[in-house]
């Protein structure tokens, strides 16, 4: 029999729900119950004592919850590997972070269940309106047609290994390919099983295969795990919230269909490849033209898939009619692949094996322009958008974050993809080091549009080291600012060495505004990338060759000496430098990956744009990582649903991304329990983060109306703080929660008596130890059931200095 975990009828009136960040340990170090405490020192070397029963209760009558959600985003080290689907995440999150709709749209910002089409504003004007949602709905395809190109990109690197360099280039090289790479002699050695070329290029499309079902089973085994529905809650969806529609986080439906387009596209381009060659030679032999005819239709596969990416989620009845073509276009496109390999793979005497593989080059070429032409798009539809946004001020990067994030994603998934395959050409040829062709390797040849973006990756390090540069000079110019407000405050001389501790703590928490400046440099040699190729195509006196060797087919002006010919020696060297760089990113996002996910201090480190790029449903990308709020929303929407028709209050406490999760929970919390409902958060990154990069739906309205839904809200913040801020409630900071100036930090300037080091500045950490938190508990307490709560206890000694060990790990730096 399952054991009752309903609430007793002696459990007391009120319960305080903490939500931790993402980096939340055990729940026992959570719930802060451990039997020791410490009271002197620090976390390297202190002084403990046992704890009393009063030190786990923040306020006398109030027990303690915790909400441990931290195994969704951490546990296992496999997980780690989501990392390198970094450019999916980016492409997801800027499909979020449109502008906020004009004045009387917010209603029409879009939930999880659509593709960003909003109607227009009622009594807005219908011309600017109708531009409005022209703009909306351009946003949002281009966001999914992005997000699609990307799986095809996955899908080209991975043919340009197993299909261009292993199945066509090194069996062109025969008993030398065998000699070299014994492995592959099957493939290339005269009389091995495989050593035709339909028969070796069959095989080699077994890796895009691969890689595509890899992503199919991961998106499909996360589906049951992330996701989840609160039985018997009915919100209450307001014009202002988009967060407060009913079905914003049961995102299964259109997932399964948008999974259905990327896998028929995946599969489609990998049969694309395969029939091109076999095709071409066809058609040169005079054979009939099968390929001809199945060339036609993958490709139509394709494009109709791709359209159906676009289709929005409405009515349930459509949304099933969908889902039926969708999953009838992917059965197509797997059969039609599985033809073409076979049209592949049937005997041709005499079809040798040259050169490049047919078509690949083109294809790779044709969806780069495709990319940049989508991202345009975004670009001009953001701006349309932002010319009518109420929330300018409000709003970072003038509107252009979102279509920044994906032009990062695109330019990202561009370079993973070109030290991939160039790094492989080298290791599969032996031409990796100088020298090697004098020593008889196979010069592998990777496409030009792959040497560009290695190239782009180089720039890419420069502007980050400029940018690193510009940060630091900024906050010591900060520093210098703070340094003389702080000796004024705390009444001491500037200069002093406790002084500029606390200034840097101070200027460092201001930083975080300077992150749209970074992410508009980022994208400056995608802008050169541009130029370049503008440049070589219209003169042809320049090519991406690795070292400046050029080409056999590059005209001879391109290795010319004087102004052009250093030009390319530049170009080349850049191209060689960005492959490396290329290649030692992605050895290090593994390795990042699996450190963050043993070492608390690493996660914290990534944890910002790993909480803010999993927070969000797969409305773009299903094959990005999942969205841990699918199960952690409904599960506390349940919950605090459940205490409160149990007659009990309930303050919900969330610390960084928890006051997301907080928010986010208020929003879909029906109506007659939330009167017993009480907020309290802490570090919360809602308007620094979230009301600044996704305006449409964490906008100063939409946090109003949460703060109107439950009986009290009380925001933490300091000033030290780099993730965590005021909340504001009206454009540009007009008006933020009541009571919410900044906690002085630190609290005691000196050394205090019985110690020897000064009080940590605590920053994003320890918001429970601080004696205001006790006191907006009993506060948020009284209102739920006023005079049933006793006095806050005087702050322990240990209150300034962080407590268990343990609490430092729930909050010790949390990053978002």
């Amino acid at each position: 029999m399952p054991e009752d975990r309903s609430p007793a009828p002696s459990d007391p009136r009120i319960v305080e729900l903490r939500i931790h960040g993402v980096s939340g340990g055990q729940a026992e170090e959570l719930l802060d119950v451990e039997p020791v405490v410490r009271v002197g020192g620090d976390r390297l070397a202190g002084f403990f004592r046992w704890r009393r029963a009063p030190d786990t209760e923040t306020v006398p009558g109030v027990p303690r919850e915790i909400f441990a959600w931290g195994n969704l985003t951490s546990g296992r080290a496999s997980r780690a590997l989501w990392l390198l689907l970094l450019p999916f995440i980016l492409a997801n999150i800027a499909y979020w972070m449109r502008p906020a709709p004009p004045d009387g749209d917010a209603a029409r910002a879009q939930g999880a269940s659509g593709t960003g089409n909003r109607v227009g504003a009622a009594g807005a004007g219908a011309a600017p309106s109708r531009l409005h949602r022209l703009a909306d709905i351009a946003y949002g395809s281009a966001s999914r047609l992005i997000a699609l190109s990307l799986t095809v990109l996955l899908v080209l690197a991975a043919a340009g290994i197993g299909m261009d360099l292993v199945g066509w280039q090194c069996p062109a090289y025969g008993e030398h390919c065998a000699e070299l790479r014994p492995l592959l002699g099957e493939l290339s050695a005269p009389g091995g099983l495989l050593a035709r070329p339909g028969l070796s290029l069959a095989a080699g499309a077994l890796l895009p295969l691969a890689a595509t079902a890899l992503l199919w089973r991961l998106s499909r085994r996360t589906t049951s795990v992330y996701e989840a529905a609160a039985q018997g809650t009915a919100p209450s969806p307001s014009p202002d919230a988009p967060l407060s529609r009913p079905h914003f986080w049961r995102n299964s439906m259109i997932m399964g269909r948008l999974r259905s387009v990327h896998l028929a596209v995946a599969a489609g381009t990998v049969g694309l490849l395969a029939a091109v060659p076999p095709t071409l030679y066809d058609r040169a032999a005079g054979a009939p033209a099968a390929g001809t005819v199945l060339l036609g239709l993958l490709a139509a596969v394709v494009a109709g898939a791709s359209l159906m990416a676009l289709v929005p989620g409405t009515a349930h009845t459509w949304n099933r009619s969908a889902d039926r073509i969708c999953a009838r276009l992917r059965d197509t496109a797997l059969v039609l692949s599985g033809a073409s390999l076979l049209y592949t793979a049937w005997p041709r005497p005499g079809w040798s094996a040259e050169g490049r593989l047919p078509g690949f080059a083109e294809g790779l070429n044709t969806l780069f322009g495709l990319q940049c032409v989508l991202v345009a798009v975004q670009f001009a539809a953001a701006a349309a958008m932002y010319a009518r946004t109420p929330l300018k001020r409000d709003t970072a990067m003038r509107g252009l974050a979102g279509p920044a994030a994906a032009a990062v994603g695109v330019l990202l998934g561009g370079v993973f993809s070109a030290a991939v395959v160039y790094q492989s050409a080298g290791f599969l040829g032996g031409c990796h080091y100088p020298g090697a062709e004098e020593a008889g390797c196979l010069p592998l040849q990777a496409p030009a549009a792959f040497s560009w973006l290695q190239l782009a990756f180089s720039l890419e390090a420069v502007i980050v080291a400029g940018a690193a540069l510009w940060f630091w000079l900024r906050l010591r110019h900060r520093t210098r600012e703070e340094e003389s407000l702080t000796a004024a405050e705390y009444g001491r001389r500037r200069g002093g060495f406790r002084t500029r501790m606390i200034a840097r703590a101070r200027a460092m928490g201001r930083m975080t505004e300077s992150l749209p400046v970074a992410l508009g440099a980022v994208l400056l040699p995608g802008v050169a990338l541009v130029a370049l190729v503008a440049f070589a195509v219209g003169t042809g006196r320049l090519t991406a060759v690795p070292g400046g060797r050029a080409e056999p087919a590059a005209p001879p002006a391109a290795v010319a000496p004087g102004p052009d010919g250093a030009l390319q020696e530049a170009v080349g060297l850049l191209v060689t430098v960005g492959s490396w760089l290329g290649a030692l990113m992605l050895v290090a996002l593994v390795g990042i990956g699996f450190s963050a996910y043993r070492r608390r201090p690493v996660r914290q480190a990534v944890g910002v744009l790993w909480d803010v790029g999993t927070f969000w449903p797969r409305v773009a990308h299903p094959l990005a990582p999942p969205s841990y709020a699918e199960r952690t929303v409904p599960q506390l929407v349940a919950r605090v649903a459940a205490t409160a028709e149990g007659g009990q209050g309930v303050v919900l406490s969330g610390h960084s991304q928890g006051s997301v999760l907080a928010a986010a929970t208020v929003w879909q919390l029906p109506p007659h329990v939330r009167p017993a409902v009480a907020v309290v958060t802490h570090g919360s990154p809602l308007y620094r983060l979230y009301t600044r990069y996704f305006p449409a739906y964490f906008g100063p309205a939409a946090l109003a109306d949460a703060a109107a839904r439950v009986a009290g809200w009380r925001n933490l913040w300091r000033v030290t703080d780099p993730i965590g801020g005021p909340v504001h409630t009206a454009p540009a900071g007009g008006r933020t929660l009541p009571d919410t100036g900044a906690l002085p930090d630190p609290r005691e300037y000196d050394i205090p008596a019985g110690e020897a080091l000064y009080p940590e500045i605590l920053g994003h950490s320890f918001y429970v130890l601080d004696p205001a938190y006790a006191a907006a508990v009993r506060e948020a307490s009284a209102l739920l059931l006023p005079g049933t709560v006793g006095p806050v206890p005087a702050a322990a000694p240990d209150a300034a200095h962080g407590g268990a060990d343990v609490e430092d790990e729930d909050q010790g730096g949390d990053q978002g």
